[in-house]
């Protein structure tokens, strides 16, 4: 005999099913540990993107109450998670995976819906706004503030 390697006569090459289910272990493993971060990742990505919305629209009317030199105003509505300006030129419900926990100052106007105003002289009645993620509401909260002074808008971490 040759010193070559020696196969089984009766085994075919493949896998066997021990090989094959422990690699679908492992995949499923993976799997179940990857979704809850890609989540979590989704969420954090909607609360910024609602965030900037409100900043953005914040921005927007405070701009148009100097170049119109007439106040304007932004209503937001934590219960149906929605925000408009005063002339509709601006409006948006946010996505299903962020949501309007709480807005402080401002002039409610009574079932959750809150209007701030901007005036020709850049300032405002100052409003902050809590975004949150609908999940967790403890881990991707962010805050939009406007300076009721000066009208600037700021995004940051709530805590």
């Amino acid at each position: 005999m040759s010193g070559g390697p020696h196969r089984c006569a009766g085994r075919a090459g493949g896998f066997t099913l021990i090989e094959v289910v422990v690699v679908l272990v492992i995949i499923a493993i993976g799997v179940t540990l990857a979704v809850p971060m890609m989540e979590a990742g989704f969420d954090a990505r909607e609360v910024r993107r609602a965030a900037r919305q409100i900043a953005s629209s914040m921005h927007h009317c405070r701009v148009e109450a100097l170049a119109r030199s007439a106040p304007q105003e932004l209503v937001i509505d934590a219960e149906r998670n929605t925000i408009a300006t005063s002339d509709w030129g601006r409006w948006a419900v946010l996505t299903d995976r962020a949501v309007i926990e709480r807005v402080d100052g401002g002039r409610p106007l009574g079932n959750g819906t809150v209007q701030v105003l901007f005036f020709p002289n850049g300032s405002t009645s100052g409003a902050s706004v809590v975004v949150a993620s609908r999940r967790d509401r403890t881990r991707d909260r962010l805050r939009v503030s406007v300076d009721p002074l000066i009208g600037t808008v700021r995004v940051e971490d709530a805590t």
